[in-house]
């Protein structure tokens, strides 16, 4: 993979010259509970012209930026020290001109039209949109190389991405009528843009059939979370710590967006996912209410495996199920290898429990269940980066959408009608997944705004505020209080790093994993303070932990810990490399 970095040079789409049709916003487009709501028509280059048009000022504070910038914050945190902005320069211009710009070179056609035509009907900067939309392989690429630079373990069964979404179906006799009902959380980067310009977007294309999509302002294809008039549904999960990789294939969305246009059934939808070659690695979850059976598609640039689920429920995290995709994975960070392996078996519990009697509230509430236990953090299906939470009903055309700000599984959700391209209010909303317990929603929405400070505005002061705002909200959050002493670590408050870590210390957390990282922090805290004593104490109790925890430990009882920067990863509240 760094022989392709060094020696790929991708061409640089050309821009199209045309100009798109004029925009009837009183017709096309209206604000319905916080969403914009679309109704685009034409050949795909028209239909991403009325997108950018529609919404130009949206687009501006959707995800679109928040993308441009994420490769280059990721760097940068990956390698804190004063010369971070530069290294995290210099490697952005890299993976652009070596891998983003060959990326950009295979997108297709019909995409690369419709991307075109947004960005002019938007007045978008070109370079600027095409850098966002490569990001998602970008990063995966980057991934690749992290994993063959470290050589992780391999991991047993499930995969290990820093992020996931969750998926749970349930059809025939396990739903109240019968009906093939598919909750979907997309749990990815842009919190803070993908949440905060939500887009239901209805699409008449000059060729293929009718559909809705589910998306974000700047997001014009269809393929990641979507529905059409032949009554599929489809959702992509991403594998991250995947080791097949390939800047020759295509990207994201492509795929989706043409099954939604032209696929009438699961063996249509099959057939162009045979034929489709991903950069990384994914999963296409497609379920037909005709058929009323799901079709879960696992590929990756180098292999592939279909499979038909049967039990009339199915429950999906961002876990290769099919035995020869096991080898590909590898464990990279273990505190999101519990929780992604914990959301898999959650999710098919809470379905299990309800069968027979699931509706779409129920469908719901699966999306904004918060755990098994009193840790939020542990095996919640609703998390930080749950950035849109969907509820399809294909038979009557129907697509719920949580409102609001991630979580978004966590606040109602909103009927919206394929057949009559609108607001369906009458068919009421979804409360299954609305946190019932109002200080703890606050403490979470306080720990979002958080990772927002630090991650996005490199403003730890406001972060430490947020937390301190967090724990006092739900003192019981261990995480909460254990981010805090992080962030206290980071700005080199030892005493108030102490502090915190002794605190929740008292709490006693329910994994051992996470109760030997604590002891880790607080031992170099001790050992900042000149607590050698006490933080030998620590440091063997911390040896107990995980491999990446037990070797920091080891070396700790050896010598003192020196200050260095590290990065928090916020979405479980941990550091990956101690």
């Amino acid at each position: 993979m760094l022989r392709a970095l060094l020696h790929a040079r991708g061409n640089f789409p050309r821009p199209i010259e045309r100009r798109g049709p004029a925009v009837d916003p009183l017709r096309q487009y209206e604000r319905y509970a916080g969403f914009h709501v679309l109704r685009l028509s034409g050949d795909p280059f028209e239909m991403g012209w009325q997108h950018g048009a529609l919404l130009k000022d949206a687009i501006g504070r959707g995800p679109i930026p928040a993308f441009y910038r994420y490769v280059s914050r990721v760097v940068e945190l990956a390698a804190p020290g004063p010369a971070s902005s530069l290294i995290a320069k210099v490697a952005n211009e890299a993976l652009w001109h070596g891998v983003g710009r060959t990326i950009a070179a295979h997108f297709p056609e019909e995409a690369r039209e419709a991307l075109e035509g947004m960005a002019q009907g938007a007045g978008m900067d070109r370079e600027e949109l095409w850098r966002a939309v490569t990001m998602p392989e970008t990063y995966l690429f980057m991934i690749g190389l992290y994993v063959a630079a470290r050589r992780p373990d391999q991991a047993p069964r499930f995969s290990v991405p820093i992020f996931g979404c969750t998926s749970a179906v349930a059809w025939g006799g396990a739903t109240t009528d019968g009906r093939m009902l598919h909750a979907r959380n997309l749990d990815y980067q842009g919190v803070g843009s993908w949440d905060a310009e939500p887009v239901i977007a209805f699409h008449r294309p000059a060729q293929g059939q009718r559909y809705v999509a589910v998306s974000s302002a700047g997001v014009p294809l269809a393929g990641i979370t979507a529905m059409n008039e032949a009554g599929l549904s489809m959702v992509v999960h991403q594998h991250l710590a995947s080791i097949d990789f390939d800047l020759g294939g295509m990207p994201v969305g492509v795929a989706g967006d043409r099954i939604m246009r032209f696929a009438e059934t699961l063996n249509d939808a099959e057939k162009i996912l045979h034929e489709h070659v991903p950069n990384g690695s994914w999963t296409y979850l497609v379920t037909s209410e005709r058929e009323q059976a799901v079709l879960c598609m696992e590929l990756t640039s180098k292999r592939r495996h279909a499979f038909r689920p049967d039990g009339q429920t199915f429950g999906y995290s961002n876990i290769f199920l099919a035995a020869p995709l096991e080898g590909i994975e590898a464990h990279l960070y273990p505190a999101q290898w519990r929780h992604n392996t914990g959301r898999f078996h959650r999710a098919n519990a809470l379905l299990e429990a309800g069968r027979g009697h699931l509706t779409a509230n129920d469908m719901a509430a699966i999306l904004g269940d918060i755990g098994s236990t009193s840790c939020r953090f542990q095996d919640a299906i609703s998390s930080l980066l749950t950035v849109a939470s969907v509820v399809f009903d294909a038979r009557d055309g129907v697509v719920w959408a949580g409102e609001g700000r991630a979580p978004t599984s966590n606040h109602a959700f909103h009927a919206f009608s394929l057949g009559d391209e609108r607001p369906h209010g009458h068919r009421g909303t979804l409360t299954g997944g609305a946190e019932k317990d109002a200080a703890q929603l606050r403490g979470f929405e306080a720990y979002r705004e958080a990772h927002e400070a630090q991650f996005d505005r490199n403003d730890l002061p406001m972060a430490r505020q947020h937390l301190a705002r967090a724990s006092a909200e739900a003192p019981s959050q261990w995480v909460f209080g254990f981010v805090a002493g992080l962030a206290a670590m980071l700005a080199k408050d030892f005493p108030d790093a102490e502090n915190h870590f002794a605190r929740i210390s008292r709490l006693r957390h329910p994994e051992g994993a996470r109760r030997a990282s604590l002891a880790l922090w607080h031992a170099r805290a001790l050992d900042l303070r000149g607590r050698r004593r006490e933080a030998l104490r620590a440091y063997r109790e911390a040896c107990l932990g995980e491999a990446p925890v037990a070797r920091a430990a080891k070396a700790g009882v050896k010598a003192p810990w020196a200050w260095k920067a590290f990065s928090i990863e916020w979405s479980f509240g941990d550091v990956m490399a101690p």
